[in-house]
């Protein structure tokens, strides 16, 4: 082997040369040589950290890019028979009307718009002026009569309390009618109160007096402006006049808005309301059905029946895109999300279903999407969530709890589709509920749902925060393993599940690890990837393979059975050894995985049979095989059939049409190429005309692959005269009066290449004629005397990459350069003397 002229071999190109010898002294020394290194590792008394860093975009071992599953929207709406519910058409039996004393909370109802992430909807309500915002959600419970067997009132104390999923109960309007607001503090509890006897008398005798006067003014308004609307109301409902009936009830909801009818305690008022209302919901009109439950929100209704079927209502309208307009310009998003927050999720678990139904039909529209997101429902679907899995070992309810979770599951994927909510994904534990989704609900019957939440998941981990939340739910990585092994047929899924332990696998050390940990995790990838091959087999081929997009597509528009389904199974193999290639950058993984031979044998197999699979597949077996071959372990599958997989890359560096194949052949070449036996091999073959030959490219990457594989095969004497006889010096200079403009590392590498070239015994005569020429030597010289001086680096504007450039050159460049140089000079003088 030959002298590094940076003291660390760059593909078995040369020795380490810590002491820092003298060219002359190393020439002398050529017989002491030690094991070769791989050509892009750097020899660990270098301590540069920041520069093994910068080398990871260009060494071998890199993650395996490919794309997201192709997963279109699903534009469909739920309907509530889908959901094995009862018909949507309602009627008033069905509705089960319930009178309510009053509502559950008493806080104003015109929740307006929510708060939206400091954007405005942009979206006017021409019924909803603006309103108190929220109180904290620790409140005062409000003080109500209750009455008693005898008929007699009593005054409940209010208490604290605090809630994670309901939203508390806010204080009701004080007794003069004003609103609570967030800035007004709520009335102090009963036992914070005067203890005076004469006080509380007084007090009360007050209190009554002051209610008397504001309930003959309510009076009096309900029956001078309420009544009459609801009269018109009713009157045009019973002549289909949808257009007065449209009018009136935004001028009914603007009235008790105005008057706080919404949060008074007009039992009767109220209770005769929502009864009339009630009776419209069984009208298959739109119009009719969106403002009985616009009012009967307002209202708060609270009773378990009558907010399921009002909800149930709600959801049938989401059903339908034609409705989509009620949603988007007025505030019934606001008082549905409101309603949700404020009941206990177990104990409703159907209106839950409905909301979560609403959900999903509603963020199949872009618009809506937008405006929900500006909303933040990711408190409230965190709460859901969270409360609907406490549920998961009571399996009388397992059916009810997969309707529920499927809906609102598919609604947050198409939410995760918006960019602006990846934050509130990480911000909340929805990612963690997710993966405890996937922990509990595993069998055949929740197919759909554990496709909605990996749906859900491969958008997230395209990013590297969401990925790195993922890699810490301990109990993903054995729900994953579960589903390869019980849901190997079902692609869909599979190639997801997939997808996101390939990005996991790309972004942390910690999830190749932990993976990897698991007896059956090599054992499943390896079954799972020989059944795949085995399918791929049998689907008839399309007569040219090309490499368009689609290919990574597991679903496409082509109306061509075969095509797709062929397309379909190699996106899952794709997927599999995208995995493997990413355990495979931790060397323990690594080791472990060459030395399964049943597991490389699979990617051999694929390699002998190009014609049968698209470039892109062929492409991922090659990085699989680069990452891989990495490991110089005598055990390794690959190494044992080092000359078989050498043989097989030849062909493919020859097929000039499928350059991607060619680039990754010549990157397994680099590190096969370490042994002296593929070193013959290669060039029997001729495979050093071709990497020079391809030294002409414009392909940077191509230009760093085929440089490695001159650099080993300029470690023997015997190889070296290629570059004199096929142009190879010439194209390498070129390359670097290129690079030192602009890339200082693959600068280094063709010093390393000429340092190789040169390291010869000149003192031969038969070596001399491998000597430079004069003109070679003059641009040589001219380029080091450009590009040795630190003072010639450029600066920018940028000065982080101006500092970067420097790193690289000290770090890089001018070890070699410089040592290469003064070779140049020494050789180049005794050659001078000589010829004297």
């Amino acid at each position: 082997m030959s002298n590094s002229p940076n003291g660390s071999t760059h593909s078995a190109s040369g020795r380490d040369n810590p002491a820092g010898n003298s060219p002359s002294t190393m020439i002398n020394r050529r017989n002491s040589r030690e094991s070769p290194m791989p050509f892009y590792e750097i020899p660990s008394w270098v301590e540069n950290v920041p520069s093994r860093i910068i080398n990871d975009a260009k060494q071998s071992l890199r993650d395996m890019p490919t794309t997201r599953p192709y997963t279109p929207r699903d534009d469909s709406r739920y309907t509530l028979g889908k959901l094995n519910h009862e018909p949507t058409s309602l009627s008033i039996a069905s509705t089960d009307y319930e009178t309510e004393s009053r509502p559950g909370s008493s806080r104003p109802t015109e929740v307006q718009r929510r708060a939206s992430k400091g954007l405005s909807t942009g979206l006017p309500d021409p019924v909803a002026p603006i309103v108190p915002t929220r109180l904290s959600k620790l409140n005062h419970q409000p003080s109500q009569d209750e009455t008693l067997s005898n008929g007699t009132k009593a005054i409940v104390q209010p208490k604290f309390r605090a809630t994670q999923n309901n939203r508390p109960a806010q204080n009701e309007a004080s007794s003069n009618g004003t609103n609570i607001t967030a800035q007004t503090k709520p009335p102090l509890p009963a036992n914070h109160q005067r203890s005076s006897a004469s006080s509380s008398a007084s007090s009360q005798h007050q209190n009554s007096q002051s209610s008397k006067d504001e309930s003959s003014e309510d009076n009096l308004i309900w029956k001078h402006e309420i009544d009459p609307l609801i009269e018109t109301m009713i009157t045009a409902y019973k002549k289909n006049h949808y257009e007065q009936y449209d009018q009136t009830c935004n001028d009914l909801y603007k009235a008790l808005l105005e008057h706080n009818f919404f949060t008074k305690k007009n039992n009767k008022k109220r209770g005769e309301l929502l009864k009339t209302l009630f009776s419209f919901i069984g009208s298959d009109n739109p119009i009719i059905k969106f403002h009985v439950v616009r009012l009967s929100l307002a209202f708060q209704v609270s009773s378990t029946n009558n907010l399921r079927n009002i909800i149930r209502v709600i959801a049938d309208l989401s059903s339908n895109k034609e409705n989509d307009h009620f949603f988007l310009e007025t505030n019934i998003i606001d008082l549905l999300f409101d309603t949700i927050e404020r009941i206990d999720t177990q104990q409703n678990l159907e209106s839950t279903t409905y909301f979560c139904t609403a959900l999903k039909n509603l963020t199949v529209n872009n618009e809506l999407i937008g405006l929900i997101s500006q909303k933040n429902p990711f408190p409230l679907l965190d709460a859901i969530l969270k409360n609907l899995l406490q549920l998961k070992d009571q399996t009388d309810l397992h059916r009810q709890l997969r309707d529920c979770l499927i809906p609102l599951t598919d609604g947050l994927r198409n939410l995760a589709e918006n960019d602006i909510n990846r934050r509130e994904f990480l911000t909340y534990d929805i990612i963690n509920h997710l993966t405890f989704i996937l922990k509990y609900f595993t069998d055949k019957s929740h197919g759909d749902l554990m496709k909605n939440v990996a749906r859900i998941l491969s958008k997230l981990t395209q990013h590297t925060d969401c990925c790195l939340k993922l890699v810490q739910c301990s109990s993903c990585y054995r729900s994953f393993l579960k589903i390869l092994i019980k849901h190997e047929s079902n692609q869909p899924l599979i190639v997801r599940v997939c997808f996101i332990l390939g990005n996991m696998m790309a972004k942390s050390e910690d999830a190749r690890m932990t993976f990897m940990k698991d007896s059956h995790a090599l054992q499943t990838l390896t079954k799972l990837l020989h059944s795949y091959i085995q399918l791929d087999s049998l689907v008839l081929k399309p007569e040219k393979l090309d490499n368009d997009e689609t290919t990574s597509q597991d679903i496409d528009n082509v109306d061509d059975a075969n095509l797709n389904q062929f397309r379909s199974i190699e996106n899952v193999i794709n997927k599999v050894i995208r995995v493997l290639s990413n355990l495979a950058i931790a060397q323990e993984n690594g080791l472990t995985i060459i030395r399964r031979d049943d597991c490389i044998d699979l990617l051999f197999k694929l390699l002998k049979t190009p014609s049968q699979h698209s470039e892109e597949l062929l492409v991922h077996v090659l990085m699989a095989l680069n990452n891989l071959s990495y490991y110089d372990d005598p055990q390794s599958y690959i190494i044992r059939h080092a000359e078989t997989l050498a043989q097989l890359l030849v062909k493919y560096i020859r097929n000039e049409e499928k350059m991607d194949c060619v680039v990754e052949a010549f990157r397994v070449l680099g590190n096969l190429s370490r042994a002296k036996r593929i070193r013959d091999i290669l060039m029997k073959c001729k495979v050093d005309r071709l990497a020079i030959h391809h030294c002409r490219s414009d392909n940077i990457e191509l230009l760093y692959a085929v440089i490695g594989v001159l650099i080993n095969l300029t470690v023997d004497e015997d190889k070296r005269e290629c570059l004199k006889i096929y142009d190879g010096i010439d194209s390498l200079i070129n390359i670097f009066e290129y690079s030192i403009q602009s890339d200082w590392q693959l600068a280094s590498l063709v010093c390393k290449a000429l340092w190789n070239y040169c390291d010869n015994n000149y003192e031969k005569k038969d070596n001399q004629w491998l000597w430079f020429s004069d003109e070679q030597l003059k641009i040589l010289f001219n380029l080091f005397d450009e590009s040795l001086h630190e003072s010639s680096l450029e600066s920018t504007d940028d000065t982080d990459l101006d500092e970067l450039n420097k790193q690289l050159w000290n770090e890089e460049y001018f070890p070699v350069a410089s040592r290469l140089y003064q070779r140049l000079v020494d050789e180049n003088k005794y050659f001078q003397t000589n010829q004297t």
